[in-house]
């Protein structure tokens, strides 16, 4: 392998790594949030909501015990 081929892979895995960089801060700073319309409009639905009934729904397979 060349110097410059190392240098060139460097430079490309750093970049890629200020990109998630990005990406997670973003994330970090607004969070996702669930919009709903029509009868559900206005309610504020958490991230911890939709676990919790995603638990609830598929109760058995979280406590499948093979």
């Amino acid at each position: 392998m060349t110097s410059e081929y190392i240098l060139a892979r460097i430079r490309a895995i750093e970049q890629e790594l200020a990109d998630l960089r990005k990406v997670l801060v973003s994330e970090i700073e607004s969070p996702k949030k669930t919009k709903l319309k029509g009868l559900w409009k206005g309610i504020n639905v958490t991230d911890e909501d939709i676990e919790e009934a995603k638990h609830a729904i598929f109760r058995d397979a979280y406590n499948f015990k093979g």
